[in-house]
């Protein structure tokens, strides 16, 4: 077992790297010198920019720093072996990267110390309205410090949940699609945003009832389901089984309203093998 001062210590790791990133993200914020690029990683391509990669400096200068034995695995230098050791922080140095190239302010830094593929300790950073979210696993979560709990809501027809996608192929995107419509009409209001760890920090702190989130990565819900789950939430995969670094299709609750979101799933057969042919 952790022992309870060394998990407050790498709290305050963690705080200090996402803070260090979230200077490197606003100082190129809305800048026209973002140099946008294209990146393929497992047959999947998207946006990347300077940015990203001066916020992973930035987080791995104070890991070097603060915890030099530990190991990192990053958005954007992903080691999948590198996932189940005993002290493997796990970071998306900015998550919500095409907002953050079109110059929309909904985007966040993650980083989450993990052991043996276990999140323990997370600070999720929103830089635009200085906003971090923590969480120990052995304590409330909080925002700036303050404890924060996830909503009372139990009725569909009266919850908002965010929603995304970001499809492999045209076959899932139909599926995924069918359940989304499903979800519009099942909820009060359906929210895509673009940045899957900000929103869940928002389940976190009741600003949404829930989320479903496809095609995610170990660095967007490493930390942000152990948010959840400190706020008084529930975290499963499409299946209702617990999340881990293998998981792609997440959903995280205020638990009143999960089941409902697990039932539009399994209905248009999201619950099946996450894989590029599906």
């Amino acid at each position: 077992m952790t022992d309870p001062n060394d998990r407050v210590r790498l709290l305050e790791i963690a705080e200090l790297a996402a803070r260090a990133a979230g200077v490197e993200l606003l100082r190129s914020f809305e800048s026209e010198l973002l140099g946008v690029q294209w990146k393929t990683w497992q047959g999947e391509r998207t946006v990347v920019t300077d940015a990203d990669f001066a916020a992973d400096r930035a987080i791995r200068e104070v890991l070097a720093e603060r915890a030099p034995d530990h190991t990192v695995y990053s958005e954007e230098f992903p080691d999948d072996e590198a996932t189940d050791g005993p002290d493997v922080w796990v970071i998306d140095p900015l998550d919500g990267t095409d907002n953050y190239s079109r110059g929309q302010p909904q985007f966040c830094v993650s980083v989450a110390h993990t052991r043996r593929a276990q999140a323990d300790v997370t600070a999720i950073y929103d830089p635009i309205r200085d906003e971090m979210f923590t969480a120990l696993a052995d304590g409330p979560a909080r925002l700036n410090g303050r404890p924060i709990e996830v909503t009372g809501r139990t009725d569909p027809s009266e919850s908002t949940v965010a929603w995304a996608q970001r499809g492999i192929n045209p076959v899932d995107d139909r599926r995924f699609n069918a359940a989304l419509a499903q979800a519009a009409r099942t909820f009060h209001r359906v929210r895509l945003t673009g940045s899957a760890a900000l929103e869940t920090a928002w389940v976190a702190a009741g600003r949404y009832d829930g989320a479903l989130f496809s095609n995610v990565k170990w660095w967007d819900h490493a930390g942000a389901g152990l948010l959840v789950r400190r706020a008084g939430g529930r975290v499963t995969d499409v299946r209702g089984a617990p999340t881990g670094p293998s998981s792609r299709r997440c959903i995280f609750s205020n638990g009143g309203v999960h089941r409902a979101i697990l039932q539009i799933a399994a209905s248009h057969g999201l619950e099946r093998a996450f894989l590029p042919d599906a």
